[in-house]
């Protein structure tokens, strides 16, 4: 049976001497014999073969971990076994991709939306934004809670930031930009009027699916509510003066809000530590929304 030396090898194989080194490293390619007259390497015909079959399963992004198993099938149903294996990591690769693209559309325009309302408001620093009746979706989220009042003075939000960010990633949800407040019971809306006191938050970021484990899921309920755009820092009364322009508002149009808020950052600390340029959208839901309140998912 024909030989190959190295250099004809590669040649005829359009692989080079590294990547064969490698696959030789990687068990790929089965026991190369030796030239009996000068001791060089000796590559045979089922050399060939395994390159081939090398070349075509990288052509679809086979882990070369999973080659071997292929390459040397012993028998039908291991090969098939390991091929549909590859098939559903490959699809599990792909609908992943295709979710990640879709997170970061939304992302994106939310970004957009809040940079029309940012330049608005920098050329007309003195505009007041309209307050809106709106309907919001129910939407899927991983969350953290943790209490403090309206203002969070001891800033428990930003201790939680770095942990709502790694259960993100775990879950494969697109953390950049994306980041949720909901507020409990820290103001009564009929009067309206904040009442300072201690109230449980929940910190949170959107994600499509539930396919990765987590005890962090909570659904945000489909509601009809008020909204009102606030921007630059929470901080120093000025969330609370926006809150309370969007509840007169409310009391002055007939309008009954629920006790309980969901507050979408727009531009966020998730993307800039530039206080005055953070973008939150204010929903408050209407009274006949009040006991439909975020349940966490188990």
């Amino acid at each position: 049976m024909r030989t190959y030396t190295t250099s004809e090898f590669c040649k005829l194989c359009g692989v080079s001497r590294k990547q064969l080194r490698y696959y030789e490293e990687r068990g790929i390619i089965s026991d190369v014999g030796r030239d009996e007259n000068n001791n060089y390497r000796a590559y045979s015909m089922e050399n060939i073969y395994e390159v081939v079959a090398a070349k075509a399963l990288r052509n679809i992004n086979m882990p070369v971990s999973d080659m071997r198993d292929i390459i040397f099938g012993k028998n039908v149903n291991s090969l098939r076994m390991s091929l549909e294996d590859h098939l559903d990591y490959a699809r599990e690769n792909l609908e992943l991709s295709i979710q990640m693209y879709q997170q970061s559309v939304a992302a994106y325009a939310r970004l957009s939306e809040a940079l029309a309302y940012l330049k608005q408001s920098q050329k007309s620093p003195e505009i007041l934004f309209e307050y809106e009746v709106m309907e919001r979706n129910e939407q899927m989220v991983v969350a953290v809670d943790y209490e403090a009042d309206f203002e969070d003075d001891g800033y428990e939000d930003v201790a939680h930031l770095p942990q709502i960010q790694d259960i993100a990633d775990t879950v494969n949800a697109i953390s950049f930009g994306s980041l949720i407040y909901v507020t409990y019971d820290h103001f009564d809306s009929s009067v309206p009027a904040f009442n300072e006191e201690i109230h449980k938050y929940h910190i949170a970021v959107p994600v499509l699916d539930r396919k990765k484990a987590s005890h962090q899921y909570m659904k945000i309920p489909a509601f009809r509510g008020l909204s009102a755009i606030h921007i630059g820092t929470p901080k120093n009364g000025r969330l609370v003066e926006t809150y309370m322009g969007l509840m007169n508002w409310a009391k002055k149009n007939g309008h009954e809000l629920a006790d309980w808020s969901v507050e979408e950052w727009l531009i966020s600390p998730m993307i800039t530590n530039n206080k005055n340029l953070w973008v939150i959208q204010i929903l408050i839901p209407f009274r006949e929304y009040d006991s439909l309140r975020p349940v966490k998912l188990r």
